[in-house]
């Protein structure tokens, strides 16, 4: 098999890359250096799902005076949203936040073809206190990005997210 280019390579994140999973090797190997497109999957989803766990600063003061920590890592996540009913909820307004958020914060995911659509439940008794949306995008790869196509369960009881590729058959 011919060796890919550096244009063409996935890398892991920053963050994988200074994570140090084999302290006791000296040098890391070649498939810790290079990820496969699944690969890339799996962290995007991983990230996905801290991202959208994560409680931003924003929810709990006021960055009026800060503009720009509203779209820094100091606002990393998303409102708070446990203890909030899902009939009480604007899932219109939380679904520009999901996206916002995607955008200020992950990179991977081509940012004009993020979409956010609320799914509204088709039995209310099941899913209540529960709010669904799905997330459709684009992830960056060479020599073509690859289409994503992602489903969140938001548990407001719990403020705990979920997140599926629905494609790749995969959870966060």
């Amino acid at each position: 098999m011919a060796e890919l280019t550096s244009k063409v390579r996935l890398q892991p994140s920053l963050l994988d890359r200074l994570t140090d999973a084999a302290t006791h090797e000296r040098h890391e190997a070649r498939d810790k250096r290079v990820l496969s497109m699944r690969d890339l999957r799996k962290a995007v989803l991983r990230d996905l799902g801290w991202l959208l766990n994560s409680t931003s600063l924003g929810s709990v003061q006021s960055l009026e005076p800060y503009p720009l920590s509203a779209q820094s890592v100091l606002n990393f996540g998303l409102p708070d949203l446990s203890g909030r009913t899902a009939t009480g909820l604007d899932r219109g307004e939380l679904g520009r936040r999901i996206r916002q958020a995607i955008w200020d914060f992950e990179p991977r995911i081509l940012r004009d073809s993020v979409q956010v659509i609320a799914v509204l439940p088709a039995d209310a008794h099941v899913s209540h206190n529960h709010v669904a949306f799905e997330i459709h995008g684009e992830l960056w790869g060479q020599p073509l990005p690859e289409r994503l196509y992602l489903k969140t369960e938001l548990d407001l009881e719990a403020g705990d997210v979920r997140v599926f590729d629905l494609e790749a058959g995969l959870a966060s």
